[in-house]
């Protein structure tokens, strides 16, 4: 009897209606709750991936590509990436190949999404970017000793994967 009650308590406490229907799965009010938290700072961090786009083009041709970096002093590509996501509260691996198996995949990248290269046939990626839009790519580049804006076509012999962290 006191289980009962404690259950009914327990129920009452969460708010869960009495009836729910078929067609949409029974969630406690709290799980509600917590997924409107997370949608709403999703969507806040979303909001400001703008205005760090335009700061991280400030760095292009001004920071130098330095093997294992990840501040404006100087970064590699994952240390770049892992740079702008950390700006944005979100923590990142530093390695290109991590940072193509974390988020989701997606087919269209949005501005802000990860941009990750491998060659043709291999399943590990070697090279990490921010997609700027408009086909254009900003990358910290050991070719060219600095921070660079490219067309996507410049990897056309790569395999090109978008990740959605966000």
């Amino acid at each position: 009897m006191i289980k009962l009650l404690m259950s009914i308590a327990v129920i009452a406490a969460l708010n869960i209606p009495a009836t729910v229907k078929a067609s949409e799965p029974a969630q406690p009010v709290a799980v509600k709750q917590i997924n409107l938290q997370r949608n709403l700072k999703i969507q806040k961090i979303r909001s400001q991936i703008p205005s760090e786009i335009k700061k991280l083009q400030f760095y292009a041709y001004r920071t130098p590509y330095v093997f294992s970096g990840s501040t404006i002093y100087g970064w590699d590509c994952s240390g770049l990436v892992r740079y702008f996501y950390k700006k944005l509260g979100v923590v990142l691996p530093h390695s290109a190949d991590k940072q193509a198996h974390i988020g989701t995949r997606v087919s269209v990248p949005n501005v802000g999404d990860i941009v990750v290269f491998a060659y043709k046939g291999s399943t590990e990626f070697y090279h990490a970017a921010i997609y700027l839009g408009d086909g254009l790519i900003i990358n910290a580049n050991r070719e060219y000793g600095t921070t660079v804006i490219q067309p996507l076509t410049n990897f056309n012999k790569s395999q090109i994967r978008f990740v959605r962290v966000l």
